[in-house]
């Protein structure tokens, strides 16, 4: 009676913390769901051999480094001098940090706090963790790990080690893209015709616009261009950077910002596009969603300022397009950025009708 309690109470708690997770993870990153098996070494003073069994396991990434981890554990042993076999659960709770990512492979510790029923007697005491985890893919990682439990009444210390699987559900993410409309497909006119003149001068805009596109993804790093002219605007190249996990505008990004408003003003045909990047930390379906957030920002600072919101295109890249090299500190802060492309041809500025 008292395995079958274990058992539910195992099951009722790893139950739970799958149900309750999933709502921190879409604010914070990522839920982690494992299932391990793996051996256990008992203090002598126990009289307890070394036990082996399986587990559950659920964690929730507070950011891309942190996260908050739950597990369950169920080990069978046999016990010396002539006592009955016993089965030894666990319930840990911990705080894991993953200090190091080398490709595939991460690094894992942690400690907290666990309890441990051994069939006659509970104990309560602190519980640390060295792990690694490998990826397999986008949501598998293979994770091993080697535990550490202490319990301070007893002072009885127990050693385990586990393999298992670990499967991630990412977080949801949405960008929003507002996309300028080209002009309509041409109609057939004849040469000489005022219409095909204006046909043709469109076609040119559109053709125009899709170069400056294109160009987005080649992510060279351009100097910016003086505005002195309509020719120069067309190459106009400007970047804003962005705190560690933040979309939000600093005084410096809106001082750059409000230094192309009167450009904006002045060319009511000119087409803008923001688009938001990010650095290599955290998942790329959160670096996505960040990086969206960041071309709102700077175009919803821009509409605070009167220009029409049907000029702007935003999209993001994530941290597929890093600008600079590496992971050190300078680079990342140049990477979290959004940089905006002005197009503006000389027959954007329309001729006045004959």
């Amino acid at each position: 009676m008292e395995n079958d309690m274990s058992y539910r109470i195992i099951a009722l708690g790893v139950a739970a913390l799958v149900a309750a997770s999933p709502v921190q993870a879409q604010r914070r990153g990522t839920v982690e769901l494992g299932a391990f098996g793996g051996a256990t070494s008992y203090d002598n003073n126990l009289i307890i051999n070394t036990g082996s069994g399986g587990g559950l396991r659920v964690g929730a990434f507070l950011d891309p480094r942190w996260a908050i981890e739950f597990d369950g554990s169920g080990m069978g042993a046999s016990r010396s001098n002539g006592f009955a076999d016993i089965h030894v659960t666990s319930l840990s709770a911990r705080l894991a940090l993953t200090p190091v990512v080398m490709g595939r492979l991460s690094w894992v510790v942690g400690a907290g706090a666990v309890q441990t029923d051994y069939g006659t007697k509970s104990s309560y005491g602190m519980t640390g963790l060295l792990g690694a985890k490998f990826a397999l893919g986008e949501r598998v990682a293979l994770r091993v790990d080697a535990i550490t439990d202490y319990m301070p009444k007893g002072k009885d210390t127990n050693t385990g080690f586990r393999a298992g699987f670990s499967f991630f559900r990412q977080p949801g993410t949405r960008v929003q893209t507002v996309t300028v409309v080209g002009p309509p497909a041409p109609a057939v006119m004849h040469e000489d015709s005022v219409s095909a003149t204006e046909q043709r001068r469109l076609r040119l805009i559109d053709a125009n616009y899709s170069a400056l596109r294109d160009s987005l993804s080649r992510p060279t790093l351009l100097k910016p261009t003086a505005a002195s002219s309509v020719t120069a605007l067309a190459t106009m190249r400007e970047m804003i950077h962005f705190a560690t996990d933040s979309s939000l505008l600093n005084d410096s990004a809106k001082v750059t910002l409000d230094s192309k408003l009167e450009i904006f003003r002045n060319n009511p045909a000119m087409r803008i596009v923001i688009v938001g990047n990010t650095d290599e930390r955290a998942t790329d379906a959160y670096n996505l969603a960040l990086g969206g957030r960041r071309a709102d920002a700077a175009k919803a600072y821009l509409v605070s300022k009167g220009i029409d919101p049907v000029r702007i295109e935003i999209a993001s890249r994530g941290e597929s397009q890093p600008i600079a090299a590496g992971t050190s500190t300078d680079a990342q802060a140049q990477n979290r950025r959004a940089e905006f492309r002005l197009l503006v041809a000389s027959d954007y500025l329309l001729p006045p009708k004959m």
